[in-house]
């Protein structure tokens, strides 16, 4: 028999997406996130993150969503762009994300001692300039899914960027059962 790990979902709001990037889960990409001071007649720009070498140019791609729970967790070895273009009337998506680096994850994984204050259980909005775009960082573990009781005739759909090479390392969950909350 599994452990159950009963995590709240929250709505995707500029406090909650303030507050994982000052986890280090994220980067925000929003209006007046990262202004620069710009003389006149200048146009300047800074780099939110550079890209690792050895994973090929970037790419974007288009997602649609029809799992359920989140059979796809895992990590990247670099960064990923979330651009949740995309219709707010399809049947809902959930984005999980660790509160942690992988090493962390499976190390509370292997020591059972994985909880719910570990978790971050977001139902995705989209097309919300304040929310709805960021950068899952390097190492943290995430994946998308919809649950089983929430209906809807159109599936969830957005866009991520990523180098082209970039691998997905999927993380186990061992012992442990996700169970959503409040849905």
């Amino acid at each position: 028999m599994k452990d159950k790990i009963n995590i709240p979902i929250q709505e995707m709001t500029p406090d909650l997406m303030k507050k994982m990037e000052k986890e280090g889960l994220i980067i925000r990409i929003c209006p007046h996130h990262d202004d620069i001071e710009t003389p006149f007649g200048e146009t300047w720009y800074h780099s939110l993150y550079e890209g690792k070498d050895g994973f090929g140019p970037h790419k974007i791609i288009a997602i649609t969503v029809n799992r359920e729970m989140f059979p796809g967790f895992g990590t990247h070895h670099d960064n990923e762009e979330f651009l949740l273009i995309g219709d707010n009337n399809c049947r809902p998506m959930y984005i999980l994300i660790a509160r942690m680096q992988r090493d962390i994850f499976e190390k509370k994984v292997k020591e059972n001692s994985l909880n719910a204050e570990d978790f971050y259980l977001v139902k995705a909005k989209f097309n919300d300039p304040e929310v709805s775009f960021f950068s899952m960082n390097t190492g943290i573990p995430h994946g998308e899914g919809i649950l089983p009781n929430d209906s809807g005739e159109m599936l969830p759909s957005f866009y991520v960027t990523e180098s082209r090479e970039l691998p997905l390392d999927l993380c186990g969950f061992g012992n442990y059962e996700i169970v959503p909350e409040g849905n």
